[in-house]
């Protein structure tokens, strides 16, 4: 293949954005960050599918960063088995329906790429016009509630009825159109609450929260050596029950193993060492949010105590700026389970922040106590 001019490279791919901790926490080469920095930018041109894959052809990566063909197949080959990007094959009917196309996505680790600098202005000028447009929805939300609430006043006022059922029936209209309306402003303040601490979030410093997620890191790093220190001699299992997007059995334990790796007991007896990356990271995100497990295994026979979670079932609760009642708890091993009903009576399961529906009674009566309408 030969060189092309790097005067006739596509604007896009004449400056990158290089994000030096990503490329050293993956031992990234500069060829491979080049390309992983290519392929964040498909969204800003390149053809989409259905969803979150973006189709390009090697010959056009091969151009646009003036690479061989080999050099760009190996460093796709290595962010992938880094579970940093994501390959499948799909049909583009408009091209060639017989032929299919390489789509590529950014999985969530890829994503955590800092780009930050990439159009900084433009990118201010569109967060300010989207936070502007909140707070005149909401200014407009306000009002219109107020219209409402006078519409209400009107309507009782001018009530002209003729009987007892009717007086009955008008009544009745009254109190739900109230009830309605005072979730409602409910609602609204708790949604004027939120989009004004996330406001002042933005008006922060920036490196606020990059420096509050450095340090949460680093938090959990710590935890993560004392933890090891602690039980890699004594081969003691730390927990079971873990209740995250892996979805491990119940009586499932985790320990450090010789070589102070984490590992796993098995139900079946078996006894070996997590290599999945992504799961070991997991894990210990889950560990540092629950300490109060640590070193305690669950009873796989006894289901959990929620005697503290039963004074909330019938409640009235706020969940993603809807009220819901509180219909049901189930106990389960490690848990509760927590089912909601809306006003039509339709029935919903709530998942925790790990993707299962298990969660557990500390966290949830901390929920409850934040949430419960009082």
């Amino acid at each position: 293949m030969s060189a092309i001019p790097t005067t006739t490279l596509p604007q896009r791919t004449r400056t990158a954005v290089i994000d030096l901790i990503f490329r050293d926490k993956y031992f990234l080469s500069h060829t491979q960050i080049l390309v992983m920095y290519y392929l964040l930018m498909l969204k800003n041109w390149a053809k989409k599918t259905n969803n979150e894959y973006y189709i390009i052809t090697s010959k056009k990566i091969e151009k646009d960063l003036n690479l061989h063909e080999k050099t760009v197949e190996a460093s796709l080959t290595k962010l992938a088995k880094l579970n940093l990007i994501d390959r499948k094959r799909f049909v583009v009917d408009d091209w060639n329906p017989n032929k299919t196309y390489r789509g590529i996505a950014i999985t969530p680790l890829g994503k955590e790429y800092n780009l930050s600098h990439y159009r900084e202005n433009e990118y201010q000028l569109v967060a300010q016009l989207k936070r502007e447009n909140e707070e005149f929805r909401v200014q407009n939300d306000e009002i219109e509630t107020k219209n409402q609430n006078l519409e209400l006043e009107n309507k009782i006022l001018k009530l002209n009825v003729q009987s007892d059922e009717d007086i009955k029936r008008a009544s009745i209209e009254a109190l739900e159109a109230k009830k309605a309306l005072e979730e409602k402003c409910l609602a609204l303040e708790i949604e004027n609450k939120k989009l004004k601490e996330q406001i002042e979030m933005r008006d922060d410093n920036k490196n606020a929260t990059k420096e509050e997620k450095q340090k949460k890191e680093k938090d959990i790093d710590n935890f993560r050596k004392k933890i090891i220190k602690e039980y890699a001699q004594s081969g003691k299992p730390i927990c079971n029950g873990v209740r995250n997007a892996d979805k491990w059995a119940v009586n499932t334990k985790f320990y450090i193993n010789s070589y102070s790796r984490l590992s796993i007991y098995l139900p079946s007896g078996e006894s070996k060492q997590i290599a999945d990356p992504k799961q070991i990271s997991n894990f210990w995100e889950w560990l540092f949010d629950h300490q109060h497990r640590v070193g305690k295994l669950l009873d796989e026979k006894n289901l959990a105590d929620i005697s503290v979670l039963l004074p909330f079932i019938g409640a009235l609760i706020s969940f993603n700026g809807k009220f819901y009642n509180i219909h049901r708890l189930i106990p389960v091993i490690g848990g509760v389970k927590v089912i909601l009903s809306n006003k039509n009576g339709e029935l919903m399961a709530i998942n925790n922040s790990y993707g299962n529906e298990i969660i557990d009674v500390y966290k949830c009566k901390k929920w409850f106590e934040l949430y419960v309408k009082k």
